[in-house]
Formats: structure tokens, sequence, C-alpha cells
């Protein structure tokens, strides 16, 4: 046996000892234990299974005699729910004590009723599973609910995704299926098969819908509930038009509001801002996508440079995209990725295709933005844009790789009554130059993720000058590669 397999099973010894010591029994198994818990002064029965994988995996905890509600907090076989994702860093259950204490207080909460209980948008984990791997994604279902829709099946290599829509199922149409969007409310308890789904609808709703699958015009039942007021749905699929026999699959919105739950607590705000983004090459187009993403409402792209082969390996561009403007790939990789739909972009992504040289145009930018960053690290740009800055007084974010790559520095402006930036780097004595043919500028050796590093660094400071919190310093500096000439560390500078 290998050493962590030794260690795993010392570690399973050690549990089935603790238990046994507390009154539990080891069956024939050899891997399930008997024994009761005291649970307000009552002697309750239980069972505790072991996976082959335990430590590692969470045993399986069940009440023989069915002591408890039918809540949130038990599985579809009925097992207790006793730690979350959240909680299994460290393996809590692997310790006997730990493991006692935690059934007396999931029966001490389930007697309370779950007050302040998270409510877990999981319901499809209480169905069983389809055999075949399918998505079914859909948009806000309120407009959906009770009227004609079907979905159209799109093969995703081996999987299937079916798009949810408004519209009929004409005949011998076999890309697409029927679909019957129903509400079953706010679900205080999981529904786990179509009769507690029918007591939910109704009888005159239920039987509508009960015929609807037998006669093969419905595949797809979309299930919206709520809990504790938040929305969720749960797609399932009468593969057998047996409402019996409806399995779960995996079910997504599409909406602009799924979006935004990851774009942070920002992105409400971002919403509403515009910002002109000077220079798209390795740190800038970057910089665009994680704006876009982070919620930022709009945008101007300002290059008037191309995509050479060699852009590739640190750009969001490919090789496809070699001699198209920097700034309208940008806009491209935006839409083609799904952040802004191609209707919105025509608003809300506006491309410059030259960069920014005099005083009217600069000072039109400004005016029209609630905030400019340079991402150009060209000093001429740079100086156009400070200078404007301190002028007209409005916000600026200058972001850059120096040092060969090895240092990101990220400054704003127009500096506050009493702010210094801190001075300028010298340049690194280990520095390499790198040099291609066709450019008069020497090729910075800064590795991809380095850049992504600049990029983020310089999206976090816009966000909190957007938001108001204000809590960048005017120089931001981040020493990224360690060289023998090493710099002060972040946090020092």
């Amino acid at each position: 046996m290998s050493i962590l397999s030794d260690s795993v099973a010392a570690e399973r010894e050690a549990f089935i000892e603790g238990l046994c010591t507390r009154g539990f029994k080891l069956l024939n198994d050899c891997r399930t234990l008997l024994g009761a818990i005291n649970i307000n002064g009552q002697p309750i029965e239980h069972e505790i299974a072991l996976t082959a994988e335990f430590p590692i995996t969470k045993p399986r905890v069940s009440v023989p005699n069915g002591e408890g509600s039918l809540s949130w907090h038990r599985e579809s076989d009925g097992t207790l729910c006793l730690w979350s994702d959240d909680e299994a860093s460290d393996l809590p259950w692997s310790d006997a004590a730990a493991m006692i204490d935690r059934i007396s207080q999931w029966h001490a909460k389930d007697a309370a009723g779950w007050s302040n209980d998270p409510p877990d948008l999981d319901l499809e984990r209480y169905w069983t599973s389809g055999c075949n791997p399918i998505l079914v994604v859909h948009p806000d279902l309120e407009p959906l609910t009770g009227k004609k829709c079907r979905a159209r099946k799109y093969l995703k290599k081996s999987f299937e995704v079916w798009d949810v829509g408004p519209g009929k199922v004409y005949k011998n149409r076999k890309r697409w299926a029927g679909v019957s969007v129903v509400n079953a409310g706010e679900l205080k308890q999981p529904v786990r098969n179509f009769d507690e789904l029918a007591d939910r609808l109704g009888a005159e709703e239920s039987e509508e819908l009960s015929a609807a699958i037998e006669n093969g015009d419905v595949s797809v039942v979309v299930v919206r509930y709520r809990r504790q007021e938040h929305e969720a749905a749960v797609s399932l699929i009468a593969e057998d038009q047996n409402p019996n026999r409806l399995t779960a699959v995996r079910t997504a919105h599409t909406g602009e509001s799924t979006l935004r739950l990851r774009a942070g607590l920002d992105a409400n705000v971002l919403a509403n801002k515009r910002i002109a983004l000077v220079g798209l090459g390795a740190v800038g187009s970057l910089l665009a996508e994680m704006l876009v993403r982070s919620g930022v409402g709009a945008m101007t792209l300002i290059d008037g440079d191309i995509i050479r082969p060699g852009n590739c390996i640190r750009h969001v561009a490919t090789l496809n995209d070699v001699g198209i403007n920097k700034a309208e790939v940008v806009k491209d990789k935006i839409i083609t990725a799904g952040l802004i739909s191609k209707e919105d972009a025509n608003g809300k992504l506006t491309v410059q295709p030259q960069m920014l040289q005099d005083a009217v145009t600069t000072e039109k930018i400004f005016n029209e933005h609630d905030l400019i960053i340079d991402a150009t690290g060209d000093n001429p740009v740079t100086a156009l844009v400070c200078t404007a800055s301190r002028i007209l007084n409005r916000p600026l974010i200058t972001v850059c790789l120096q040092r060969g790559g090895t240092v990101a520095r990220v400054d704003r402006f127009p500096l506050l009554h009493g702010e210094t930036h801190k001075d300028a780097l010298p340049p690194a004595e280990s520095h390499i130059e790198l040099r291609e043919g066709g450019c008069g500028d020497p090729i910075s050796p800064a590795p991809p993720w380095a850049c992504a590093a600049a990029a983020a660094r310089a999206a976090g400071m816009a966000a909190d000058l957007l938001v108001g919190r204000d809590l960048y310093p005017p120089t931001v500096i981040d020493e990224l590669i360690k060289l023998p000439d090493s710099l002060p560390t972040a946090s020092s500078l």
C-alpha cells in the first residue's frame, strides 16, 4: 500500500473505534455502524455507512425509524445533509465525536424548523437523474408560464443543449421538443415526484400536464419555484411519456441577471458607467474583457494598431485576427463570448481605430466618459492623457508593465490634496531586450500571466474609483517577478 492509503486506512480505523466506544456496533459488511444517539433525552438509532473512499468522502447517515422532517436537509434517499461543501476543507466528519455532535445539531435545527436556513436552489437532486447528458437553458420564465413553448436541441459534442422559448412544436421536427412551464410557488420542502408536484399545481393544471405528457405533446416540464423569495427552476424530461417517470436534468437561466450574479457586488453601479480604454494590446485587451465581465455598461475602445502574429500569445486575439485593428478584434471577442449581445454592442462598445494624438479629440473623450484608462505603455500618449486629466480635472488611470515585465504599475489621476505618486522605477540591470523584424520598438519579455496581473490590478483600481470607495492609493506597484536587484514588496510601496 502507499503512504496515503496507509494514512487513510488508519483514519478509518480510528473513526470506527471512536464510534464503537460510544456504543455503535460494526455490522458484517465492515463499513456500516449502527447505534443510538441521545436526541432531546431520547435514544434515537442511527446508521452511519462509510463509503469506500472514507474519510475523503462523507459517510451516509440515516435514521432507520424515520425520525426528522422531509426537509431540504435530507437527500432523496432520506440520508441527512450534515455538512455543506464549504465546510469540507478539513474533512470534519472524520472525527467520531464531531460526527455525533453534528447529528445532534441536525436534529435540534430540524425540530426548530431550520430558521435562517440558507435557500439552496437545487431541487434536481431530489429527482432521478436522466440517462442522457442534457442542459436545458431558458430565458425569464414568467412570460412563458402557461403558454405554448418549445425547446430546440443542439448537440455540443457529447452533450445536448435544449434552448427553451415560445412557440409551437410541429410534427416530424426531431430537433424540437414540447415544453410546459409551470409554477410550484414557494417550496418549504422539496417536491420529489409527479404526485407531489401535482399537489402544488392543483387538480386541473396537473391533469392537463399529465395528459400532455402522455400524448407526447410535452417532453420537458420546467418547474418554477421559490425559496425565501429566490427564484429557481428545475427541468424534468419525459423520455417515455409517463409522468411518473420524469427525470431531472441540468437547468440554467440565460438572462443578463444570471450573468451579473458572478460579476461582483459593484456590477450594478458599474452598469451605469462609461469608460474609454486607450491601448488594446496585451494588457488592454485583457483589461477590456475584465471590465465588461465586471459589469461596466459601456466602453470606447481606442487603438490604431493591427494584430500581428506575435501578439496572439498575450492578446485575446487569435491567428485568425491577424491584420485586423486591435480595438475591432477586442469588440468582436467580447460579442463572441456573449458578454454583450450583437444588438446591444452598437450602444455599449464603440471603436475608435486611431490613437489619441490631438487636444480636441482627447478633451472630447474625457468629457464623454466617466473614466479614461491608458494601457498603451506609450510615453507620448501617456503624457497627453496625463496633461489632459490635470487640466480638465477628469479621472484617469494609467497601467503598464515595467522593468522587462517584472513589475505592474498602476497610477490614478488627478491627485487629491496632499497626495503624491511613487517615483519612477529605475530600469532593471538584468533587463533582456527582445527584437522582432518589422517592429521599431523592442518586444517586452513579460509573460502572459504578468499582462493578466497588470490588467486585474487596473480593473480593481477602476472599480474602486467608479463606485466611490477611494481606497486605492494614487500609485500601486506590484512586483511580479523578483530580480537580483530586487524592488521592495508591493505591500511596502
